[in-house]
């Protein structure tokens, strides 16, 4: 039992570290700032000025 108990608190240890949450995959993975900014700027309309 006492060996159980060990073995779950460095399993719980570990898995609190940032390199083992890579190496196991369970991190999540950040989006690529150059990826997300490949959309075409926004573009003013011609007729913005024009008052209703």
């Amino acid at each position: 039992m006492k060996k159980m108990f060990i073995l779950v608190a460095a399993v719980l240890f570990l898995s609190a570290c940032g390199m083992t949450k890579e190496d196991l995959g369970m991190a999540r993975s950040k989006p690529d700032e150059s990826q997300v900014s490949s959309r075409k700027a926004l573009v003013v309309p011609p007729d913005y000025n024009i008052r209703p």
